[in-house]
């Protein structure tokens, strides 16, 4: 009778829960998975509107839920989606802004990295020893090429403005002149003293690249070449062909052997010739008036500018074109382009 009592239980208890089950009763178990299911999608939808809500501060990583909350290994990195835009995570990520990635670097940010250290020092150095040398047979040559300068200033001006050039000469006195016919005096007169000032500056700008201080060189050689067709005198031709010869013996070494090489020659030529004319300017305009000098052509052209403030006005302009010409040599080598 116990069996058959404990069988009727069981099959009672059987037939009881298949009535709950057709009844539409839902389980425990079943309630609890339902529970975490519910959980996870609520857990996702916080996670979905923390991120995209502009009241979260991009430092406050605050978890919503046990399964949002962020590993201490990988809080240092910060989430992609704080980021407006994609090419600021890439800048950030870069550590650099736009403007200077690219372009011209006009604030000459960054600077002095080590070459452009290494430009200055030279500038510095060349300075110095120029300043030492200044009076000794090592700067004589030197001196007579802007010497040359000046005068084809003079006459790169003349050919500008639809003159004739007739002669360029050079002599060992530090003296010169360029004989012509024709162009526009109120630009040919200044381009000596000016003309020395200007291309002093762009053989230090071209100087802070390989290529622009090769291009320069060839310039330079072009031009004391050329030159030597317009009647030269004696002490100009062999000057303009030592010259010809050391600046190309300078731009083989640097493409054959040894770069940099060329853009120390070619600063020294700027540094040298920038001073030189500054110098000039100085000694023939300011401190003395020269009878037959630019500045007193200058006198005749305006009456009312006296020689000695044609040569300030000159002083001003060539310092001015040196500060310049190193500003941009900073420029070109600090720019990324």
């Amino acid at each position: 009778m116990k069996v058959l009592s404990l069988s009727t239980a069981i099959f009672s208890a059987f037939l009881a829960s298949r009535a709950r089950v057709a009844a539409g009763v839902v389980p425990a178990t079943a309630t609890i998975i339902e529970h975490e299911e519910d959980k996870q999608i609520n857990t996702q939808e916080k996670l979905y509107l923390r991120q995209k809500s502009p009241l979260v501060h991009p430092n406050d990583l605050i978890a919503t839920s046990d399964s949002d909350a962020a590993d201490p290994s990988t809080t240092a990195t910060t989430p992609q989606w704080l980021f407006t835009d994609e090419q600021e995570a890439i800048e950030l990520e870069l550590g650099q802004n736009a403007t200077t990635s690219g372009g011209i670097n006009w604030k000459v940010d960054g600077c002095c990295g080590y070459y452009e250290t290494v430009f200055l020092s030279c500038f510095a150095v060349y300075l110095v020893v120029i300043k030492l040398l200044w009076n000794t047979i090592v700067m004589k040559p030197m001196k007579l090429v802007a010497v040359f300068v000046h005068e084809f200033g003079h006459a790169t001006a003349c050919w500008l403005t639809g003159g004739k050039v007739h002669g360029i000469e050079v002599y060992k006195n530090e003296g010169g002149v360029s004989k012509y016919t024709g162009g526009w005096r109120w630009f040919v007169i200044p381009a000596g003293y000016l003309g020395g000032a200007f291309w002093g500056a762009v053989f230090v700008t071209f100087s802070g690249d390989r290529w622009a201080s090769l291009a320069i060189a060839i310039l330079f050689c072009v031009g004391m070449l050329a030159s030597l067709f317009f009647a030269p005198n004696a002490t100009m031709i062999g000057l303009n062909i030592g010259f010809i010869v050391i600046t190309v013996a300078f731009i083989l070494v640097d493409q054959l052997v040894l770069s940099p090489f060329l853009q120390f020659l070619t600063l020294f030529y700027g540094v040298f010739i920038g001073i030189f004319s500054v110098y000039d300017i100085w000694d023939d305009l300011i401190t003395r008036t020269v009878e037959g000098s630019d500045a007193h052509a200058c006198h005749k052209l305006i009456p009312c500018c006296l020689p000695r403030c044609v040569g300030v006005q000159f002083a001003v302009v060539a310092l001015a074109f040196q500060c310049l010409g190193l500003y941009l040599a900073l420029v070109w080598m600090s720019s990324p382009l």
